[in-house]
């Protein structure tokens, strides 16, 4: 006679007592339930993740080799710990793999069954992901637009030079310091040769020559252009969604998330060695240089007829060094809100982000593709990213409030 149903306190229990009956069980699935979560000879946890799966595969094991652990009283005494151990130890056996062929051969024994469930490594640990790279490869690119694009360190440099070989004329002693104390640490500091190698080894920006032991990060920048590419798709959507020109309902951040993920697997993987140290140095380098260009002296000299300020005098020198005017307001939006991309991606931990994460990344990503567009546009290059608005914020290229010093202690 089968199982009745308990519909009064023990329906759940009663349920399952039946539905091992059906399923040909018995009372071995209830002996495999109350073997791993009551008696305490062994903690499942430890071992496998999928508690559920081992439990199925225990209750298999013994039905199949005709197990036959009906007397409560006998499970109680621990008559069947023996039995229900080595299913115990079989299963997971079994998750693992099974018992290797080649080995069971050399033994003589039979080959062992494998259910053919495999590892799936889902948590963060094991993958083995590290934040702080994709941090320090954001501020190597940080250092990068700034410090090489914008060209803060040549004009330094070519500033202290010429103030050194007595070209200029600088009398302020605070100002003379910082000249003389930048032009000191020039040798000790790493050349462009260097910073470039650095560059093309963790985000694959520039053509420096590796040495022969580097390895260029090549896949990066499509990675980037990737994700780009994916937040203006997302722009486009759910404004034809927000307008009425869609029929679909909701707009996917998926293909967004998979581009984050991959690029945490890409800089975790390159981002390493003596990059970190590499980085905190010519991060200290760019800000003396920016103390250098911002000191009140300099720019009274430096900083053209009307509204002077750092800005006007980068934008002053760089006619002088390079022969042309810089696009300096985009340049600084595209090394700020690409940090700021950079610092969403290291926080990502596979789930979704939440709203206001979300907003900004948007937010961050349209400003970087409008004000690259701007300066693939003065270069005369082909628009690196494709985006869904035309139009750009306006804002002052040389206010003092235009320069937001991202990792200012």
């Amino acid at each position: 006679m089968g199982a009745k149903l308990d519909f009064t306190n023990n329906f759940e229990s009663s349920l399952q007592s039946s539905l091992n009956e059906i399923s040909g069980l018995g009372p071995i699935s209830k002996r495999v339930d109350d073997y791993l979560t009551r008696r305490g000879d062994v903690d499942p946890s430890v071992a496998t993740s999928d508690i559920t799966g081992l439990k199925a595969r225990m209750a298999s094991f013994l039905q199949g080799r005709g197990a036959r652990l009906g007397s409560d009283l006998r499970f109680k005494m621990g008559g069947y710990d023996e039995i229900l151990f080595a299913a115990y130890d079989k299963s997971l056996s079994a998750e693992a793999g099974g018992d290797d062929p080649l080995l069971s051969a050399n033994r003589g024994d039979q080959i062992g069954n494998w259910d053919f469930s495999v590892e799936q490594f889902d948590s963060v640990e094991l993958l083995g992901l590290d934040p702080m790279a994709v941090r320090a490869a954001g501020a190597i690119d940080y250092i990068y637009e700034l410090g090489e694009r914008l060209g803060v360190f040549r004009l330094a440099e070519s500033l202290v030079l010429n103030w050194a070989s007595g070209r200029i004329d600088v009398v302020d002693n605070r100002a003379t310091t910082k000249l003389y104390c930048y032009w000191k640490q020039l040798d000790g500091r790493s050349d462009a040769e260097e910073r470039g190698m650095l560059y093309r080894r963790v985000i694959g920006r520039g053509d420096s020559q590796m040495l022969s032991r580097m390895v260029a990060n090549e896949g990066f920048q499509p990675l980037w252009a990737n994700l780009m590419g994916e937040i203006a798709t997302y722009i486009e959507k759910a404004e034809r969604l927000e307008t009425g020109r869609s029929d679909a309902t909701s707009v996917s951040p998926g293909p967004i998330y998979q581009t984050m993920r991959e690029i945490q697997y890409n800089l975790t993987e390159y981002c390493t060695g003596m990059a970190f140290v590499q980085a905190q140095e010519i991060y200290k380098q760019l800000q003396g240089a920016f103390d250098v260009l911002r000191d009140p002296d300099i720019v009274a000299n430096f900083g053209g007829p009307r509204r002077r300020n750092m800005w006007t005098v980068i934008a002053e020198l760089s006619k002088q060094e390079f022969g042309r005017s810089l696009p300096i307001g985009p340049l600084l939006r595209v090394a700020v809100d690409g940090n700021k991309i950079y610092q969403i991606i290291a926080d990502f931990d596979g789930v979704d982000l939440s709203a206001a994460q979300f907003r900004a990344l948007i937010d961050a990503g349209e400003s970087y593709i409008i004000n690259s567009s701007v300066i693939d546009g003065q270069a005369g290059d082909e628009p690196r990213f494709t985006g869904s608005s035309e139009e750009t914020t306006e804002e002052d290229d040389f206010s003092d409030d235009a320069f937001e010093d991202e990792f200012a202690e």
